[in-house]
């Protein structure tokens, strides 16, 4: 046991380490109730029962009744007195006095901010989980919308915000030329008729590819050759954002100029640049 002294009213009682390793040392006083360190304010225990029987004068020396008055002023400050029979009852009372300031102080002081550092610590998460998520749905934001069409609608208006759009997928290798044909136009001579087939076998909407036009001499030389955009060989009044259907057939008829080119084969290809 040891001895601490209240600041405030100067009250004195014992404590245990133990009460005082539970807080670092805060405890209230029983008396007026203020809060302290008891650690700073630690006295040291006043001697024993024996000790002050020993130093006290022979009963033949001084009267009883002076012995008694000189370990009462002890008790008038709340201090444990040296008689074993009004000690415990005090030191007692003093005991749970402490007990009932460190459940106080636990339950009013420590609870709170402990929740309060909860709930920040909940909201940063949510923070960086909703940056992660939008973060995922604008990079994947075209994988998204082909594998879930129902949130094309909501990815459209994160594009909105973030200014950015929604491509349609490019799988080339499941788009292909069905069919091709190069030949001159009867009605008008230097011209070139090209007549082509495009499929699109994905069972999604794809993007328009590109168009490689290449001709060729009699050795298989290239000697022209042409790159069509979509917006070249589609049809007008195409809506080029809709893309190309899936499973769709797309026919090509272009006539090209190929004045002063002695072609006599072609090449033809399709890709996404």
């Amino acid at each position: 046991m040891m001895l601490t002294r209240c600041p405030g009213c100067s009250t004195a009682f014992r404590v245990t380490p133990e009460q005082l390793k539970a807080r670092a040392g805060k405890v209230r006083c029983g008396h007026c109730s203020a809060v302290f360190n008891a650690l700073e304010m630690l006295e040291d225990a006043p001697p024993a029962v024996e000790a002050v029987e020993a130093a006290a004068p022979p009963p033949e020396a001084a009267p009883p009744a002076s012995v008694e008055s000189a370990q009462a002023e002890p008790v008038v400050e709340n201090s444990p007195p040296a008689t074993t029979e009004s000690a415990p009852g005090e030191v007692a009372a003093n005991s749970e006095s402490v007990d009932i300031l460190l459940d106080d102080i636990g339950s009013n002081a420590e609870a709170p901010s402990s929740r309060g550092r909860l709930l920040a610590w909940s909201l940063a998460v949510l923070v960086v989980l909703g940056i992660f998520v939008v973060q995922a749905a604008y990079v994947f934001r075209a994988e998204l919308a082909q594998a879930e069409p129902d949130l094309r609608p909501l990815l459209q208006e994160m594009c909105s915000v973030l200014e950015c759009d929604i491509p349609l997928p490019r799988k080339a290798d499941l788009v292909g030329i069905e069919a091709s044909d190069l030949h001159p136009d009867p009605q008008q001579k230097p011209l070139l008729v090209l007549a082509a087939t495009l499929k699109n076998r994905a069972p999604f909407a794809q993007e328009y590819p590109h168009l490689e036009l290449t001709l060729t001499d009699v050795r298989d030389q290239p000697v022209l050759r042409k790159v069509l955009s979509p917006a070249e060989y589609l049809a007008q009044g195409t809506n080029v954002q809709e893309g190309f259907a899936a499973n769709g057939d797309l026919m090509v008829i272009l006539r090209l100029d190929a004045s002063g080119v002695a072609a006599s084969g072609y090449r033809l290809y399709l890709f996404y640049p």
